[in-house]
């Protein structure tokens, strides 16, 4: 018996040593995003311990039931090849799991989630990304672990002899050892078996990943799947929570300022992949990145205080065209028979006579995208297939090539129109053969970024600039905002409010000339411009219940974005952060003031709340025209 739990003590022991190992590796590649003291780096080891040895418990629970067995048999030379053949394997696929983690976390700032295992239906994007030369240290990190944790095994590993057992302890050691690893594998004897929120403790979110086990965390992911029919983030009954919600978007009946000068403008919304505040110098960022965006501020009205919704394109897209807000842990354009039932501009500008469009210089079919758009007719689909492209990024066409099929386009495209316009060049991870005018960081992504920004910036000017020539620049009205921001340069958490923060521009020649040049310092949102762009059109815009028109002068004044299982909530006076894992508020920039961190929390939940309902409920909702 005593050479049997000294097998299984070494299997334990080398998988906690594995995972010990694995966690200070994730810490040393995320050393840059590594602010924390000393002390809350060390007790992340702490809190991972537990969620470690519940790994543990899963890898190792074969061998210990194959050894039982073998008790009544002559298995054991059967068992010690399983049990190495199992270790082995579980080292590579350990050792890749990790490694993408580290990546992921790289240019997201979360560990595996829902959405980046439904970016696996899109291969030709993934691949290159993945296999990129920025991701060649982490493979090379992970062949050197594979080695080294195969050669660690060797050495430990002692194979389990044939030895004679007591019949009682044949019968009670089963029992005893079902027991313990039972009681490991939940975590302890608390009421629920471990899970994030016991993870999850510190305002540094590279600790909280740190602590998450990358094998539990995929494992979880595929074994425990959000079912598309429950909400996860019920606070308030029914009532309450649409009442909140009600609450928060109310406003008194005013006159709405128009800013235009015609109610039947073209629309162009030009949506800058990853464009972040962090590098456009008129909003505190980085000096010299964009120097034409600050110059085109001059050139139309100028929002300093918008924030994107989530931190992927198509949450963008959903919450400009359908003003539907990202959620933390879903996306509705991956649910056919969903995003179908959304509101849209491009329905509501179809049914005003508009020619509607759309132009990207990638691949349509990423994450539904092609798909969302024909449900809301779009008459025109423009993608990678369809114009030559002469040089490309792993992700699409360069943008000054899309930029020139667009105004090549527009010269044929009845008036009046409304387009749509996404770029690719900053799209991660930056490897478009330009210039290289920014170096010296030690991030090199962190450069990488800052030159496909100077890049998009002198493409959009050039953009711009070409326009003006055309004859129906005078009756049309630009929308340019990011779709998202990133986590370059500064190495932002997905949770601050920096990170979501973006530029916006309002400008062209339907811009009444008294709007030119001014500053709207009112904090906006991705989810605003559907009411507000219908309100200087005299279109209703009921449809659109998440939408606020910015120009109504007594709407209220805030902007909701969702990271990885929490939301941020920001107003002209107030910031607070919540994180569901942790169950608590992580930021409140008015931390002395419980008041009014508990009046804009529950306004958050109940957004949250309802928003996910939303999701829930469009399932059994028949499609409505709007």
């Amino acid at each position: 018996m005593k050479n049997t739990l000294q097998f299984y003590l070494r299997l334990l022991a080398f998988w906690l040593f594995f995972f010990i190992c694995q966690q200070i590796s994730f810490l040393l590649i995320s050393f840059s995003s590594l602010h924390a003291p000393l002390a809350e780096i060390l007790f992340s080891f702490k809190k991972g311990l537990i969620l470690n040895l519940a790994t543990c418990v899963y890898l190792v629970s074969l061998p210990v039931l194959l050894s039982i067995i073998s008790w009544f048999t002559n298995w054991q030379p059967t068992l010690n090849k399983i049990v190495q053949y199992q270790t082995r394997l579980f080292i590579v696929i350990c050792c890749f799991i990790g490694s993408t983690d580290a990546g992921i976390f790289k240019v997201w700032g979360t560990k595996t989630n829902a959405k980046a295992l439904s970016y696996m239906a899109y291969p030709d994007e993934v691949l290159p990304a993945l296999f990129a030369a920025e991701n060649i240290g982490l493979f090379a990190i992970m062949a050197v672990q594979m080695i080294l944790f195969w050669w660690l095994f060797n050495k430990m590993y002692k194979p389990l002899t044939q030895r004679k057992i007591d019949i009682k302890l044949k019968v009670i050691t089963p029992i005893i050892v079902s027991f313990v690893l039972v009681i490991m594998a939940r975590g302890g004897f608390q009421r629920v078996p471990i899970n994030r929120n016991q993870i999850f403790f510190s305002a540094h979110s590279v600790l909280n990943y740190a602590a998450l086990n990358s094998f539990w965390n995929f494992a979880d992911l595929f074994l425990n799947p959000i079912p598309s029919q429950h909400n996860p983030y019920v606070f308030f009954d029914h009532e309450k929570a649409n009442h909140l919600l009600h609450e928060m978007h109310q406003a008194k009946p005013d006159s709405v300022q128009k800013i235009l000068n015609t109610n039947r403008p073209n629309i162009v919304v030009i949506m800058l992949e990853s464009w972040s505040a962090d590098v456009i110098e008129c909003l505190g960022g980085e000096r010299g990145i964009t120097p034409k965006f600050c110059t085109l501020k001059n050139e139309g009205l100028f929002f300093d205080k918008c924030y994107a919704t989530g931190d992927r394109t198509e949450q963008g897209m959903l919450a400009i065209l359908s003003a539907y807000p990202a959620q933390p842990i879903s996306s509705i354009i991956k649910e056919f028979g969903k995003f179908d039932k959304l509101p849209n501009l491009y329905k509501v500008m179809n049914e005003n006579n508009y020619h509607t469009s759309y132009y990207n210089g990638g691949r349509l079919q990423f994450d539904n995208i092609e798909a969302y758009l024909r449900a809301a007719g779009v008459k025109t689909m423009v993608g990678e297939d369809d114009f030559k492209i002469n040089k490309r990024t792993n992700w699409g066409a360069y943008d000054e090539e899309t930029f020139t099929k667009h105004l090549l386009d527009l010269k044929q495209t009845p008036q009046p129109f409304f387009s749509v316009l996404s770029t690719m060049t900053t799209h991660e991870w930056f490897d478009a053969a330009i210039p290289q005018l920014f170096k010296g960081d030690r991030d090199k992504l962190n450069d990488g970024y800052r030159n496909t920004m100077h890049y998009a910036d002198s493409c959009l000017y050039a953009y711009l600039q070409e326009a003006k020539k055309s004859d129906w620049y005078k009756n049309t009205v630009f929308v340019i905002l990011a779709d998202h921001a990133c986590k370059f340069p500064r190495g932002r958490n997905i949770y601050e409010v920096e990170r979501h923060h973006i530029p916006m521009l309002v400008c062209g020649g339907a811009l009444n000339s008294e709007w030119v040049g001014k500053t709207n310092s009112h904090v906006i949102s991705h989810t605003d411009i559907a009411a507000t762009l219908l309100g200087q059109m005299d279109i209703a815009n009921e449809h659109f219940k998440r939408s606020k028109n910015i120009f109504s002068q007594q709407t209220p004044h805030f902007a909701y974005y969702a990271f990885d299982n929490g939301f941020g909530l920001v107003t002209d006076t107030h910031q607070i952060i919540y994180d569901h894992n942790q169950q608590k508020v992580v930021y409140s920039n008015k931390n002395n003031d419980s008041l009014v961190n508990n009046h804009w929390l529950q306004y958050g939940k109940a957004y949250l709340q309802t928003n996910y309902q939303d999701n829930v409920d469009y399932a059994t909702v028949k499609a409505k025209v709007f």
